[in-house]
């Protein structure tokens, strides 16, 4: 459960480390983002070695990854994650980094618009 002012991890191999969310795209302004959802960002902090694809004060699209709230599935479990973590998306919904770190959700793997259980490591 993200609001707009939110610090948030990033998960891929960009070249950012925190992100701040700007605005939740497609819900009410007071709304919150849940996981699967897009939001849009400024970069905070970069990370220190690497090839950087973006620089601090850019404002990215981003994909919500992980959430701490806690979400139940139909068949009756429930899981939540230990932090907030989004990866970064150009205009097009192509993702800057071609490496996702951290467990791939099903509910993720099943949106047509963003090519994330490819690039992910593990799937949860």
């Amino acid at each position: 459960m993200l609001k707009v002012g939110s610090y948030l991890n990033v998960s891929d191999n960009s070249g950012a480390k925190k992100v701040q969310c700007i605005k939740i795209l497609n819900k009410h302004p007071k709304g919150s983002a849940f996981l699967g959802d897009f939001v849009v960002v400024s970069v905070k902090k970069l990370r220190s070695k690497g090839n950087l694809k973006v620089k601090k004060k850019d404002v990215c699209l981003a994909l919500v990854f992980r959430v701490r709230f806690k979400k139940k599935r139909l068949d009756g479990r429930f899981f939540k994650f230990f932090d907030n973590v989004v990866i970064l998306l150009n205009k097009n919904f192509k993702p800057y980094g071609t490496r996702f770190f951290g467990p791939v959700v099903k509910e993720l793997r099943k949106q047509k618009r963003v090519r994330v259980s490819s690039l992910g490591s593990n799937h949860f």
